[in-house]
């Protein structure tokens, strides 16, 4: 006989498996939206404040990207003031370099604005939706809630994500490069069309556009960072008068900035040529040096080496070419010269045919057939 016991107070067994996800019904929906026409003056009041935060973060982002761009300047009575605190001794004024740097401090104020003015967009965008969710009465903590959990469950998926941004965050604060800089990031160069916190657009020499993120980012050649340097080689015989090079050279540097006010305005110092950067097996290398203002030392290289092409020739400076040659005939040979002197050919004498016109073998001259030649 088998004995069955049942407990009197039965417990509900907890189930570890999560239940199906539960959607609002039409009836919740359509409770929301009922009365929103008592609820309008609560939405209006969201969208008012969200504009007036929009208002107040554009200020200051905009009053701190102009103090960005303005800087310290020396003569400001708090700089100096600092800096001899500070014991250090105040640098000459350069009228150049401080063009320059207040050029940079532009650019990276212009790339920064840029990037909190989206960063901000974003910010009032979700702020604004989930108040207008509160006030119709969408049970907003629920969603916040399983967007925490989504977010750590996606975190672990975007890592490559993270590090872009973290990546942008810290080449904007290093200043590293921006918009309109002419940049080498190793897989693509170009000028810089955008940058942003998760990646970087470029601008290729052919036209190709490059989106490269920020993460994968290992190396930065800026070429364009406060000044440019123009740096031209010339390589020349080595029967050339090099101090007669030298000043056509720098010759051709003057005649295009006389020819072009574009040069003129452009070139921010003397033309150099240091001497023999190297002697070759055929030409003797000189290279002229020159800083420019950034982005314009190709367009200067090219109106110098224009006039150093016509300076060189009025004045007989001749540049390297090889010394050896290598002369190929074209022509077919005279196919005797290659023929053995002592050749039945070369003796002039002709093969023998049959009367069917084949060839016979040659004459070996052995008139009377003992083997020998007579």
């Amino acid at each position: 006989m088998s004995i069955i016991l049942a407990s009197t107070n039965p417990e509900p067994s907890v189930s570890t498996t999560p239940g199906p996800v539960e959607l609002p019904s039409t009836d919740e929906i359509s409770t929301w939206w009922s009365g929103v026409e008592d609820r309008a003056g609560g939405l209006l009041a969201a969208a008012i404040i969200a504009f007036v935060v929009w208002l107040i973060g554009h200020y200051l982002i905009k009053a701190f990207t102009t103090s960005m761009e303005r800087g310290a300047p020396m003569s400001d009575p708090k700089t100096l003031a600092a800096l001899k605190k500070a014991r250090i001794r105040v640098p000459q004024a350069d009228e150049t370099e401080a063009r320059l740097e207040a050029e940079r401090r532009r650019q990276r104020a212009h790339t920064v604005k840029r990037v909190l003015d989206s960063a901000l967009a974003v910010l009032i965008v979700v702020l604004l939706l989930m108040t207008v969710l509160s006030v119709l009465g969408v049970p907003v903590g629920p969603m916040v809630a399983s967007a925490g959990i989504l977010g750590v469950a996606l975190g672990f998926g975007a890592q490559s994500l993270v590090k872009d941004v973290l990546a942008g965050v810290f080449m904007l604060i290093e200043d590293q490069y921006g918009v309109g800089d002419v940049v080498d990031l190793g897989e693509a160069a170009g000028s810089v069309e955008e940058v942003g916190l998760r990646c970087t657009r470029l601008r290729a020499l052919d036209g190709t556009v490059w989106y490269i993120p920020n993460g994968e980012i290992t190396r930065v050649g800026n070429m364009t960072r406060l000044w440019s340097r123009v740096m031209i080689e010339v390589r020349f015989a080595y029967d050339t008068d090099v101090e007669a090079a030298k000043e056509a050279m720098i010759d051709a540097v003057a005649a295009a900035s006389a020819e072009s006010e574009a040069v003129a305005a452009n070139l921010l110092g003397e033309a150099e040529v240091a001497g023999i950067e190297s002697l070759e097996y055929n030409a003797v290398m000189l290279r002229l040096m020159c800083q420019v203002n950034p982005a314009m030392q190709w367009d200067v290289q090219r109106e110098v080496r224009r006039e150093m092409r016509r300076i060189f020739a009025e004045r007989g400076i001749r540049l390297a070419v090889p010394g050896d040659a290598m002369v190929v005939d074209s022509h077919a040979k005279d196919t005797s010269e290659l023929t053995p002197p002592d050749s039945p050919r070369k003796r002039g004498a002709e093969q023998p045919t049959d009367e069917d016109g084949k060839p016979l073998p040659p004459d070996s001259g052995d008139l009377d057939g003992d083997g020998e030649s007579d």
